[in-house]
């Protein structure tokens, strides 16, 4: 497999309801595998990728979504996402980006460091690094087994899916097709569908958004870029930015658009910990691990029939909005 070639870029009435299914979707059965966490050495480039990888129950073949983290993420990155889809019958790759990872936060002594680390992290250089890691991962899949607690074997390289948050969700844009430099993509066809938490179209460049023909869900939040303190044109303009991919997409049926009323950036960071302490997260959270899973049933495991009715009727809540074209 030939890796793509590198561009530079740049209410509360529903939440006892949706409480109770968080907590049983963001729990790992009981007859399911542990996570088993590994180190990928990627040899053209000397570089070392953690992943935590999950298997569905059973023993059979599995489809698998491969997850990458906002800045500062590691590969416990995405925890209710990846317990909910695994328990609904996928693998889960969670991917650990060295360069963009916790790293940009250690040894910042001052406000000045910490601004510069993050800038660092999150440069055009990063983001070359992590789609390559991701076509690296698909690479190794593709090539057989891995000598790792969990058995890779069972993996279906046949039905791929990528998601991801913040940077994560740009990594997921590129890899879906976003063109990024003329005549330059990243672009994977081994990858069936995205899931982009917190995506980011810049003003202006909503025609690189052109060519992504496969299924595409943005997940995002009316808080999510802008603090609630902000002024309302700076949080309009930060809202736009995160649906701005979603209006630049082709509209062939495979599109859709998730919006929570008042869920900021960190909700869709993945981690069950905030859901347990904070019922406006615990609801954002247990409705997007419905509506995710039903997007992977869909797309990935052709079961229509299940996942349908959720697509049709997303547990939503007044303020909330859900668009497909």
């Amino acid at each position: 497999m030939v890796r793509p070639t590198p561009i530079f870029l740049a209410p509360i009435f529903l939440a006892s309801i949706l409480l109770m299914a968080g907590t049983a979707l963001f729990t790992q059965p009981a007859q399911a595998a542990a996570p088993c966490d590994s180190i990928w050495r990627d040899p053209l480039r000397g570089r070392d990728i953690p992943v935590r990888i999950r298997l569905p129950a059973g023993k059979g073949k599995a489809a698998a979504v491969l997850w990458s983290p906002g800045l500062g993420g590691n590969s416990n990155g995405g925890e209710a996402w990846a317990s909910a889809w695994a328990a609904a019958g996928m693998a889960v790759i969670q991917l650990q980006h060295p360069g963009s990872d916790s790293a940009v936060y250690a040894g910042a002594a001052t406000p000045e460091d910490r601004a510069r680390h993050v800038m660092a992290g999150a440069s055009a250089a990063q983001l070359v690094q992590r789609t390559t890691d991701v076509t690296f991962i698909a690479d190794e899949l593709e090539r057989g087994p891995r000598a790792t607690a969990c058995d890779t074997a069972r993996i279906d390289t046949d039905r791929l899916g990528l998601a991801g948050h913040s940077m994560g969700a740009w990594t997921v844009q590129a890899i879906a097709g976003q063109r990024l430099g003329p005549g330059f993509v990243f672009a994977d066809r081994r990858f069936r569908a995205f899931i982009a938490f917190s995506p980011n179209a810049r003003p202006g460049s909503e025609a690189q958004f052109a060519d992504i023909g496969r299924p595409f869900l943005s997940v995002t939040g009316t808080m999510d870029g802008a603090p609630l303190s902000a002024d309302p044109a700076r949080r309009a303009s930060a809202l736009a930015d995160r649906i701005g991919v979603f209006k630049a997409l082709p509209a062939d049926g495979r599109k859709a658009l998730l919006v929570f009323g008042g869920a900021d950036h960190m909700m869709f960071a993945g981690n069950p910990g905030r859901a347990r302490s904070d019922a406006a997260a615990a609801r954002v959270h247990a409705a997007s691990a419905a509506v995710t899973t039903a997007w992977w049933q869909y797309w990935l495991l052709n079961e229509k029939a299940a996942a349908e009715p959720v697509l049709k009727k997303p547990p939503l809540a007044p303020g909330d909005d859900w668009e497909r074209k």
